[in-house]
């Protein structure tokens, strides 16, 4: 007898361990910890990226200095996985001489991201088209693209990827023009300028374009409210019809620009390009918290020569241009002149295109910043006209921003998710409905077809963590897809190993009818938890026969 109550107690666990192995059986009952130790075929797929920088990697603070550094944050180390398979982005630092000497190529890499910092300390250099160095830079990244390798450049990156539409005037616009390396079917109108060369050239003060919007925010390194608050955060319109945004649920996306003009599509391009954003509608000029005037230069060249011998303030940004950066920054003095004026209304602001080969690569270019920080509300201020003004510190600082402390969003994540996506997406080696997660660490993959029977397969798509991971099915209802009900939790998946598979039942909760679903996932490390924060909506919806 006990012998038979023992094999009966055995045959209990092991139906307990079974059940216990799923992601969902049936309705409010919750998971057991256990392992689940069915070996599982994993398909590991490695994304090679290399970020074009001379800047060296810090272990001080995870990457270089200036915005590339951003782009690692967002890339570096970060895996997730669906079902099966296993995507990891492998990010390499691919400095000038690396790429001169023939390693940018579809065998060592898959994307190849063109940074703004790059492209803005380079263009004084790359602008001379016909030094040999810069044949060969130009060649090689063309070459990569021809045979398939993605592209994402942002800001001047993005500027120099595409074609200048308007005949240059001043230094900077023959340099940017000459720095073209001939990728995209865009083009871009660009009117701008170097302060203090411009006018000493002679020209006025509008010549800078809206590119004041950076030059005239400061360049002082060492203040917080002059380096973190640069340029304008704006709600750009998201189209959906580009799967990087289809997973995306609010019609606008908060994202940073610094002065560039949106882009112009040819009328009958040779290859596929979707708008994924654009600028919004009406003149940004015309609201009183963004408007910011020219600065004309009055100090002439005593001015320069003071600057050039003034020896106070570090210069970290394009230090490389030594004394002559210093001139530029520190010379004064400076008068207030016109406004800046702003109507980029509608313009593409993003875009997404394929290159008009065999095979078929892909490019992501944006005019604005979306590897940056954003902030929420405060106005821009512009300081008092006097005899010490010069541009290192500036001519306008943002005032009365919501400190970071009180704003639902970590300023710096938030837009991790929008590069993610696009790498994944320009790899061509993630499908569609693999791509990123959007709103938090998971989500449920898309459920194909729409119309299921009682019985839904699901799959979690979920970044990796160092913890112990787990999965939260969420779901809600509807008999007319109209009017929904609560959101209710449906089970807790504790083991990954399986790619966060499983089934939901719907002839245990509502039935036939309309269903939505989202996921939670919680990271338990040994000194804190983490819980992702849920979406504003659903992740996918089915309607069950």
């Amino acid at each position: 007898m006990n012998e038979i109550i023992r094999i009966k107690a055995l045959a209990f666990l092991i139906m307990l361990i079974m059940i216990g192995s799923t992601f969902v059986v049936t309705a409010n009952v919750e998971h057991n910890e256990v392992e689940n130790s069915a070996t599982i075929n994993v398909d590991e797929k490695d994304i090679r990226v290399a970020i074009l920088t001379d800047e060296k990697e810090s272990d001080d603070f995870y990457g270089p200095y200036g915005r590339t550094r951003y782009f690692m944050w967002a890339l570096k180390d970060f895996s997730w996985k669906v079902g099966d398979t296993l995507y990891n982005f492998e990010v390499t630092l691919l400095p000038t001489k690396s790429l001169l000497r023939g390693k940018l190529t579809t065998d060592n890499y898959d994307v190849l991201v063109y940074p703004p910092d790059t492209a803005n300390e380079k263009i004084f250099f790359t602008g001379f088209k016909n030094l040999p160095r810069n044949i060969l830079k130009r060649r090689a990244i063309t070459n990569f693209i021809k045979d398939g390798g993605g592209y994402l450049a942002t800001c001047g990156g993005a500027a120099i990827s595409v074609k200048m539409e308007n005949k240059p005037k001043t230094f900077l616009e023959y340099m940017t023009r000459n720095s073209y390396l001939g990728v995209s079917a865009l083009k871009m109108k660009i009117d701008s300028a170097i302060p203090i060369l411009s006018h000493l050239a002679g020209l006025d003060s509008q010549a800078v374009g809206t590119l004041g919007y950076l030059y005239y925010s400061g360049w002082n390194q060492t203040d917080y409210d002059i380096n973190y608050h640069t340029g304008l955060c704006l709600d750009f319109p998201i189209s959906k019809n580009n799967s990087i945004f289809d997973d995306y649920l609010e019609e606008t996306r908060r994202i940073r620009w610094l002065g560039l003009p949106g882009f112009a599509i040819p009328e009958n391009p040779e290859r596929k390009i979707d708008v994924l954003a654009r600028f919004p509608d009406g003149k940004i000029s015309d609201n009183e918290t963004f408007k910011i005037h020219h600065w004309r230069y009055t100090g002439r060249m005593r001015g320069i020569l003071k600057a050039i011998t003034y020896r106070g303030g570090e210069i970290h940004y394009l230090e490389n241009l030594g004394i002559l950066i210093k001139g530029f920054v520190f010379a004064g003095d400076w008068e207030q002149d016109t406004l800046v004026e702003v109507d980029y209304s509608n313009q593409p602001f993003m875009t997404a295109e394929e290159y008009p080969n065999e095979n078929k690569a892909r490019i992501v270019l944006c005019t604005g910043h979306p590897e940056d920080n954003v902030w929420w509300g405060g106005y821009i201020e512009e300081i008092a006209d006097t005899e010490y003004n010069n541009i290192y510190d500036g001519f306008y600082h943002w005032k009365n921003i919501i400190p970071e402390e009180e704003t639902l969003e970590d300023e710096f994540s938030y837009y991790y998710w929008i590069l993610q996506r696009s790498v994944a997406w320009v790899s061509r080696m993630v499908p569609d409905n693999d791509l990123p997660p959007v709103y938090g660490p998971s989500q449920i993959s898309d459920i194909n077809p729409y119309n299921q029977s009682s019985t839904t397969n699901i799959i979690g798509n979920v970044e990796t963590s160092d913890g112990i991971a787990s999965l939260e099915l969420y779901y809600r209802y509807s008999n007319d897809n109209l009017s929904w009900g609560d959101w209710t939790y449906y089970l807790t998946d504790q083991d990954g190993s399986d790619g966060w598979k499983g089934e939901f039942d719907s002839s245990t909760v509502n039935g036939t009818g309309y269903y939505q679903f989202y996921s939670i996932r919680r990271v338990e490390y040994e000194n804190h938890t983490e819980i992702e924060r849920a979406p504003p909506g659903p992740d996918a919806f089915i309607y069950v026969e």
